[in-house]
């Protein structure tokens, strides 16, 4: 009787010591830690940075969701063939930059691409007015060689408004009885740079090649009224 009281006794004082390592190693009270999902946060940022914006289109208008976005117009107004030819497209766009790229030559021949970038609402409904095309002073020559026909004064190509390249390139026709073509002109830096690409082959009879551009030269008119 004596042992059992004395082992009964022991255990009672054991407990508390078994409650204490509990609590000090902390298995009993330890919490799982919640850990903070990120989906929403992702979403919420990328959703920060898209432009929701309202732009005309062909027909009607759209609500365009896009990072960096705007509202575009695109003009492009040829006078190649002995008429003029008009071609417009708008709506949206990604990192949409404004140009204004026109390339004069030989008869008055021209192409006035006119690039327009908004992020307004419906600011694409309307177009802005066309700059003019008045001579700036400035020539490339043509070496005497016109595109058809010699002109009159195709010795040099007058420039407008802000043409301050000449370029040069050559024509490959689609149909291979015709020969190659060498076309000369003014151009805006805007135009060299898309001369260099296929997205203004598109407007002429074959594929532009060879495409290089320098500086213009002040005419000789310029230089008369200069001395």
């Amino acid at each position: 009787m004596t042992i059992f009281l004395s082992t009964c006794l022991l255990l009672v004082l054991l407990c508390p010591g078994l409650d204490a390592l509990e609590v000090s190693t902390g298995y009993a009270s330890q919490e799982v830690p919640v850990v903070e999902g990120t989906p929403e946060v992702v979403v919420a940022a990328d959703t920060a940075t898209l432009k929701i914006l309202q732009c005309r289109e062909t027909v009607q208008s759209r609500t365009c969701r896009i990072k960096g976005g705007s509202c575009f117009y695109d003009l492009t107004e040829t006078y190649l063939n002995g008429s003029i030819d008009t071609y417009k497209t708008r709506g949206c766009a990604e990192d949409c930059v404004s140009a204004n790229a026109t390339f004069s030559s030989v008869e008055s021949k021209y192409i006035q691409h006119i690039h327009y970038c908004c992020k307004e609402f419906l600011c694409n409904f309307r177009l802005p007015a066309k700059p003019k095309r008045d001579f700036n002073g400035l020539e490339c020559p043509n070496l005497c060689v016109a595109e058809s026909a010699v002109s009159e004064d195709s010795g040099a190509i007058r420039c407008n408004d802000d043409e301050t390249q000449c370029i040069e390139f050559v024509l490959v026709h689609d149909d291979r009885g015709v020969p190659d073509k060498v076309v000369r002109g003014c151009a805006t830096p805007a135009f060299c740079e898309l001369a260099k690409t296929s997205e203004l082959n598109k407007y002429f009879s074959g594929t532009i090649t060879r495409a290089r551009c320098g500086e213009t030269l002040p005419s000789q008119k310029q230089l008369s009224i200069e001395v």
